[in-house]
């Protein structure tokens, strides 16, 4: 049963509408079906309030799969989901006799075909030129309403949109049969600000969605506030993820540099001592080497505070660079 605001129009309705096909998903879609489909089943369930929203959203819905033939108009979609939508909007609309039909695809295809049949009756034409109308204006780039370019897109993802599980990685994808019609949604998409991506594949032409601020945008303009909130939450743990590996790979980096620096310093200090001897280098010089030898793995600040008193960073370094200078004049002493 359709339930009504206090206009006696229909928000949201329930699985019933369109009895075999995919099921509801339950207070929480998301946790028993998979995430593209549990956004989709979640998009089924508004009802726009407008009558120009309901429109909009259902030439969205035949943009691409809408087709007139010898039996009448069909509105031809692989979801039960988008079929119950598709149904709920001519009725709320049009109030026109229909038929429902199942399709059953090749054998080893996972979904069935779900066919929404107006047959010839006298205000067909009028459904047809309603529906024409909106996709006509659309594609000469007259807009309108935000609300109404809402639905409509609403309309276009319920019909052939995807969204990959976010844990994976973000792709929202939106399939089109030509680049006339993949251009007019693409273009739709841009007023909002959204920038999809074209490709073609096979018989069809894609537009998709990478970035996942932009796929967060597109879920919040369609009304997928359930699916919206669930790709946030995995965002915020991916981005804290990827923040704890740069920050493991930043220090992991700076104790290879630390540690292959203290072996080079090793390697002069021992130089000098088996040739000149330490006690050859000034107190300083001795102090910091000394600390070295007993500290191999600390790092340059570390050795500052060990000295008396204490030195800093730089000053622990310039007094390595005079050891290595020494060093270095040894050695070509020794290759003469």
């Amino acid at each position: 049963m359709a339930k009504g605001n206090a206009n006696n129009v229909p928000t949201r309705y329930d699985s019933s509408c369109l009895a075999r096909g995919e099921g509801g998903g339950g207070r929480f879609p998301h946790t028993f079906m998979g995430f593209s489909r549990a956004t989709r089943e979640e998009l089924a369930r508004i009802m726009p309030e407008r009558r120009c929203c309901q429109l909009a959203e259902l030439a969205g819905l035949a943009y691409v799969d809408g087709t007139m033939t010898a039996q009448g108009y069909d509105v031809a979609v692989g979801q039960a989901a988008a079929a119950r939508t598709v149904y709920l909007l001519f009725k709320q609309l049009f109030q026109p006799y229909m038929e429902i039909k199942v399709r059953h695809r090749a054998r080893f295809a996972r979904h069935n075909i779900y066919i929404v049949r107006i047959p010839h009756q006298p205000q067909l034409e009028k459904i047809y030129g309603s529906l024409v109308g909106v996709q006509h204006r659309y594609g000469e780039g007259r807009w309108g309403r935000a609300c109404c370019r809402r639905s409509f897109l609403r309309g276009i993802y319920l019909g052939r949109g995807s969204l990959t599980n976010p844990r994976k990685h973000y792709h929202l994808e939106i399939v089109t049969d030509s680049f006339q019609q993949a251009a007019v949604v693409q273009s739709c998409m841009e007023t909002f600000g959204l920038t999809p991506g074209v490709v073609q594949r096979k018989k069809h032409v894609a537009l998709y969605l990478k970035d996942g601020e932009q796929i967060s945008q597109f879920l919040n303009l369609l009304g997928g506030h359930t699916a919206l909130l669930r790709l946030e939450s995995v965002r915020v743990v991916k981005g804290m993820r990827n923040q704890v590996n740069r920050l493991v790979n930043c220090e992991t980096a700076n104790m290879d540099k630390t540690l292959e620096a203290a072996l080079h310093q090793i390697e002069n200090i021992r130089l000098i001592d088996a040739t000149e001897g330490l006690e050859s280098l000034s107190p300083d010089l001795q102090e910091v080497a000394g600390l070295r030898l007993q500290y191999p793995y600390a790092s340059l600040k570390e050795l500052g505070q060990y000295l008396d008193p204490p030195l800093s960073k730089s000053g622990v370094n310039h007094r390595f660079r005079k050891i290595r200078q020494i060093a270095e004049e040894l050695r070509g002493e020794v290759a003469k």
